[in-house]
């Protein structure tokens, strides 16, 4: 027993203090959470997922490819009692971000006593981006969550040699997958668990289980495979559909490194400074930046007392970095929310050897203060996100006022338009040479273009500068949205 647990299991008042202030901080962060769900679909995957729970249609991008079939379902399910779409999908995250209580206990509870472990698990579930994640109605929330089920299940698999606990094992994985398919990353997992399973066997031992492996995974994944390939009609169409969208997301408007003209350096400075550590962990806020700072330093410098710990969890910190490889060159770098799944486990990992190995109470009164500041402010976010209008809903509901015959060219905006039924034209364009054809068309229209637009002409060596009159400019918190927080509104001087 460490001095942490030692000093709570000894003191009868502050071990009820912990435990007590545990269960409560809980349950209002699950109300808080249920209670300001967001209610918008302000971005262009929102609106494809709002879209789905009315028809569910992968060509109409209702959701687009690879369809999220789980986490659909579950939206659906939530809209027969909340008739908002939006708040459907983010309260079905909610629920199960509330359920993964469990597995973060029974994981800490293996390395900490049981108020240390409690403790722990506000850390994780008071985390202020991630709540920001799991209130929106986003996939990623749900595929969180379903992680640290998948985690604990193969922490049992791997300490039982029962055929069913495996099974449990790729059912979850093909959840996960069947929520976020970009969360693939996390199956190397299962290559630890094969590995654990076959490491004092002979090669044809080897070879046979992890054929076992594959079938079964394979198995577990065509569950929602098939039911996808069924609504396309044919396994033709859905592969056809998802050769389709995967060349969109990789080379062309994917934000992945094979198309970002950022170097490894500078997108691996983003993702680790700004988008790890600035956004996922430190939710934009200094004081809450200094405290996880101090936190890390600790770690990094006491860090050789965890080589055993490390040793022990070489599967977690092997499953941390593939996915965060995966993220580097396969995701798009403007967008936090991709590195979101590493946020809450790399501070498990870390508190887990801070609590285990340390001999200063100061750790404690720290991790206690973290909580506070991420109560306070992940309260006031997960309102400000839920009441506070979108960037877009502002330019949305600036344009149906415009008295005069117009039409808007947007980049992603024309989404969240269509899905609001504005009244007023308005057209995606993505190319100068499209715009000035569709302008032909439109000359007794007054023309208004976003700043998306703008900066896209500017990459094809086109100067509008002479061309565009700034009018408005829109903005909401970029912890929410980063790419359409801050939109501009520009009029487009036509040559008379």
């Amino acid at each position: 027993m460490n001095r942490h647990d030692y000093f709570l299991e000894n003191n009868q008042i502050l071990s009820k203090f912990v435990f007590i202030g545990s269960i409560i901080t809980l349950i209002y962060m699950t109300f808080i959470r249920l209670y300001y769900v967001s209610p918008y679909a302000s971005t262009w995957d929102q609106v494809d997922f709002a879209l789905a729970l009315s028809r569910f249609d992968l060509l109409a991008m209702q959701p687009h490819f690879p369809g999220y079939p789980y986490f659909i379902l579950a939206g659906m399910f939530v809209n027969h009692f909340i008739a908002n779409p939006s708040s459907a999908l983010a309260t079905a995250n909610v629920l199960l971000m509330c359920s993964a209580i469990f597995p973060i206990y029974k994981l800490a509870r293996v390395h900490l006593s049981r108020n240390i472990s409690l403790l722990l698990v506000v850390v994780i579930q008071t985390t202020v981006y991630v709540n920001v994640i799991v209130t929106q109605s986003m996939s990623e929330g749900m595929a969180i969550a379903v992680i640290w089920w998948f985690f604990l299940s193969v922490y049992f698999a791997s300490k039982s040699e029962r055929i069913s606990t495996r099974m449990i094992v790729f059912f979850l994985f093909s959840v996960i997958l069947g929520i976020r398919l970009s969360f693939i990353a996390f199956g190397v997992v299962l290559l630890f668990l094969w590995w654990n399973d076959s490491k004092h066997s002979v090669l044809m031992i080897r070879i046979k289980k992890l054929l076992f492996y594959g079938i079964w995974i394979t198995c577990f994944q065509f569950i929602w495979v098939v039911a996808l390939a069924a609504t396309e009609g044919s396994i033709v169409g859905f592969i056809k559909l998802a050769l389709s969208f995967t060349d969109g997301h990789f080379n062309e408007w994917g934000g992945t490194a094979s198309v970002d003209n950022e170097g490894t350096i500078q997108r691996l400075v983003k993702l680790v400074v700004f988008n790890l550590f600035w956004a996922g962990i430190s939710a934009d806020s200094i004081f809450l930046g200094v405290l996880y700072s101090i936190l890390f330093l600790v770690f990094f410098y006491k860090i050789k007392e965890y080589v055993s710990l490390m040793d022990h969890d070489k599967w977690i910190i092997i499953t941390v970095i593939c996915y965060f490889l995966w993220a580097l060159f396969a995701q798009n770098i403007d967008k936090p929310r991709h590195i979101s799944p590493l946020v809450g486990v790399i501070l498990f990992y870390t508190l887990v050897c801070l609590l285990k190995n340390s001999r200063s109470s100061i750790i404690l009164l720290l991790i206690g203060i973290v909580v506070v500041v991420q109560l306070f402010l992940g309260t006031k976010l997960i309102r400000e996100q839920a009441e506070s209008l979108p960037a877009t809903y502002q330019l949305a509901h600036y344009l149906q006022l415009q008295k005069d015959n117009i039409i808007v060219y947007t980049w992603e905006e024309t989404r969240v338009f269509e899905y609001l039924q504005m009244d007023f034209k308005h057209k995606r364009v993505l190319t100068y040479d499209y715009f000035l054809q569709d302008l032909s068309y439109n000359k007794h229209d007054t023309i208004f273009i976003t700043n998306k637009v703008v900066q896209g002409f500017e990459e094809q060596g086109i100067d509008t500068s002479n061309h565009i009159e700034k009018i408005e400019t829109f903005s909401s918190n970029p912890l929410f949205d980063p790419i359409y927080s801050q939109i501009t509104l520009y009029k487009w001087k036509t040559e008379r």
